[in-house]
């Protein structure tokens, strides 16, 4: 807490989507929220600030103005598509310096806040960091070290009172990924069949859980990865392109799970 017991959050890609409505929620919890995203953030009761995740300088001056954070929430990231055999390295290095390596240097950058607060990283990850999808060699490893990086932090951070979760969401009805299914570059009647609960996940849904998960009655729970995702990945997921080319072509990227995260060129885009 701080001295006036107002809690500080510091939420990555909180322009749209899944960032934008942590930031809503815990702003209406009361928290103080500091907003980072690439395009600015001008959401109300969020001090926004531009920050790109894969630039560690801007990442190490943003959390400079941070002295105690008991929340920071990676929610950053961007999708892509390619066969192994045939992605470009530079569309590999944009996921993983995006997804992996911008996830880890804002955990990197913002660790003496957390430590002087007893904070939580909620680190967003994805069902496609448990099940292999055709085509999905970068955006999978990303989302999977992810998970492995949390389990990590949450090992080695113990002893600093820090808790490190990651949160895999399904798909989300966030702006782009509604986009890519007006645009028919994703089927949700597929989707949705593919999903136990028969239906997409809303923003406002995995904000609460991240809410909830900030509880001082779970300080127990670190080292971990919570799955939300209406049962997609015990019922073993779905492979879209064995049903009718549902996702876009190679260049447009639009094409995880939680895809709120690209936009047509690929470059970063919250939630």
């Amino acid at each position: 807490m701080h001295g006036s017991g107002q809690r500080l959050a510091v939420v990555t890609g909180a322009a749209s989507g899944i960032g934008a409505a942590v930031a809503r929620r815990l702003v209406d919890d009361g928290w103080r929220v500091i907003g980072w995203d690439r395009r600015g953030c001008d959401a109300d009761g969020v001090a926004g600030r531009r920050v790109d995740v894969r630039d560690y300088e801007q990442v190490a001056a943003a959390a400079a103005e941070v002295d105690r954070a008991d929340l920071l929430v990676n929610s950053a990231g961007i999708g892509g598509r390619g066969f192994a055999s045939e992605l470009a390295p530079a569309a590999w290095e944009r996921v993983i310096g995006v997804n992996l390596t911008g996830t880890y240097y804002c955990c990197r950058a913002m660790f003496p806040a957390l430590r002087r607060a007893g904070g939580l990283v909620v680190n967003i990850a994805s069902v496609a960091a448990h099940l292999a999808m055709v085509e999905g060699a970068a955006y999978c490893s990303s989302k999977a070290g992810v998970a492995m990086l949390t389990d990590v932090l949450g090992v080695e951070w113990a002893a600093q009172n820090i808790r490190v979760i990651a949160v895999s969401p399904g798909y989300v009805r966030t702006p782009l990924v509604m986009d890519g299914i007006h645009r028919n570059l994703l089927d949700e009647e597929t989707i949705v069949r593919g999903t136990p609960q028969r239906r997409l996940a809303e923003p406002a849904e995995v904000a609460e859980l991240i809410r909830a998960l900030a509880a001082d009655e779970l300080r127990y729970l670190t080292a971990t990865t919570v799955r939300f995702d209406g049962g997609w990945t015990a019922s073993g997921g779905y492979q879209p392109h064995l049903a009718g080319g549902l996702l876009p072509a190679a260049d447009d990227a639009r094409t995880t799970p939680d895809a709120a995260r690209t936009d047509r060129a690929g470059l970063t885009v919250p939630d």
